[in-house]
């Protein structure tokens, strides 16, 4: 563990001195859960608050990533946060990861932000650099919990602005994983893969058209981009996402030539269906036993534990190594909370933020949706030592031959380059009206023009 702490931290530090920043997906399986929870979980709180009495102070909350597990895990923690602390009340709201973005940035043109919000690594730059997140250094530096707080996880938030202070709390970390499905592997005789050529080589033997039976399955839809410049830059066994011009890699010949294979999968070793297939799809995909492999991450570990009966019949892998020996892990890929300038009762808010970061809340939590801990308090805690796919996540970041990548989603041209460029590219290379030299040239181009602004301002 202190291995994969120091190679967290040293990227981190890597990360402020290039100006990368964290991106990706995080979503968990509760993320594409009906909106029915999180609505019957604002009534709930919406009567709790009316019953509340006059001394007792609100902390309006808004979930980034609601959905049914999400919302009851949170329910429980907020039960026991108020037993706690009888003064304070949590007025809970659910957003849909899909646009908890956009209902941030409508509230904050509106001036009616919540006096907490949950932030997803890949747009949290896009929402402190608007300017109305509160500095939360004073009150870190203050907080007794403090020196349980993974130094390089603080460290990554501290590199969201580029003034370098600390806007955001993190309460989990993430890792890129490639879940199999065991007794589809063995009825092929398959391994999981090891490098880039095994997995393109098992997509070809798990795949069984006829009944219906795909060796992957790719994103094609929301959030493909984020997914795949990480996939470029693991292929490329590399971290550097700029080179010292200021230009991007990503359209490297290289890059060029696994953008054909991999996308090149779609319709052959996948389903048809992912041309539009989001986290919803790709997930129901592995989980129904449709495709044997399916990369997402820690997060959808509940919706397979949900899927296959238990914790047995699939299992955790990184992502495969580059050719030159390489392990690229995905770093800053964390989800925390932040502070508004809105909030009337700063300290009643800490004190919400603070018990997510202590060490009950944050090993509840954690061990709840299957990520890790932020809290090192919880790192003794026997459930890290009993579930596979932490083990796999700690073990592989603590090799040598690890790099930690970070894309950059602290452009903040980066949301509207991938939803209006990048994400229609990517179907227009699978449906073969767009070449993946074409694609990436038109992503490098956007990249370059976005981050030569950022530098220059």
């Amino acid at each position: 563990m202190k291995k994969v702490l120091a190679c967290t931290m040293a990227a981190a530090m890597a990360a402020a001195l290039t100006a990368c920043g964290g991106s990706g997906d995080s979503e968990t399986p509760a993320a594409a859960s009906s909106e029915s929870k999180s609505e019957a979980a604002e009534a709930k709180t919406e009567e709790a608050k009316s019953e509340a009495s006059g001394d007792k102070v609100t902390v309006t909350f808004w979930d980034e990533n609601a959905g049914d597990q999400r919302t009851e895990f949170y329910m429980e923690i907020i039960k026991k946060f108020e037993e706690e602390n009888p003064d304070i009340h949590i007025e809970y709201l659910g957003l849909s990861s899909s646009d908890a973005l956009s209902k941030y940035q409508t509230a904050i043109a509106a001036g009616e932000t919540p006096d907490v919000g949950g932030l997803n690594n890949s747009w949290a730059s896009t929402v402190i650099g608007q300017g109305h997140c509160v500095a939360l250094d004073d009150m870190f530096t203050s907080w007794e919990g403090s020196k349980d707080m993974e130094e390089g996880y603080m460290e990554t938030c501290r590199t969201y602005n580029k003034d370098g202070k600390l806007y955001m709390m993190p309460t989990s970390a993430n890792f890129i994983t490639l879940w199999t499905n065991d007794e589809m592997l063995a009825e092929a005789g398959v391994e999981a893969p090891k490098t880039w050529d095994d997995f393109f080589e098992a997509a070809e033997k798990l795949t069984d058209k006829d009944n219906d039976q795909y060796g992957y399955t790719i994103r094609g839809g929301a959030a493909s981009p984020a997914v795949l410049i990480d996939f470029i830059y693991s292929y490329l066994g590399t971290n550097e996402v700029f080179d010292a011009n200021g230009k991007t890699t990503i359209n490297c010949d290289e890059a060029v030539a696994f953008l054909e294979k991999y996308l090149g999968l779609y319709g052959k070793y996948t389903p048809e269906s992912d041309i539009t297939a989001g986290y919803k799809e790709i997930s129901a995909n592995f989980d129904s036993g449709v495709c044997a492999m399916f990369t997402h991450n820690l997060g959808s570990y509940g919706s397979h534990v949900t899927a296959f009966g238990g914790t047995e019949g699939f299992t955790a892998n990184p992502l495969p190594t580059a050719d030159n020996g390489k392990y690229i892990n995905y770093g800053g890929a964390l989800t925390g909370l932040c502070m508004f300038d809105t909030c009337e009762n700063q300290e009643a808010a800490w004190k919400w933020i603070t018990f997510m970061c202590d060490h009950y809340a944050n090993s509840f939590w954690n061990q709840s949706i299957g990520q890790l801990p932020t809290n090192t308090a919880c790192y003794e805690d026997e459930w890290m030592s009993e579930m596979q796919h932490i083990q796999c996540a700690i073990e592989t970041t603590s090799q040598d031959n690890c790099l930690t990548y970070t894309s950059p989603a602290y452009l903040p041209e980066w949301g509207n380059i991938n939803s209006t460029y990048i994400e229609p590219g990517i179907q227009s290379v699978m449906s073969g009206d767009m070449t993946a030299k074409e694609l990436l040239d038109l992503w490098a181009e956007h990249l370059n023009e976005a981050y030569a602004n950022y530098m220059a301002n």
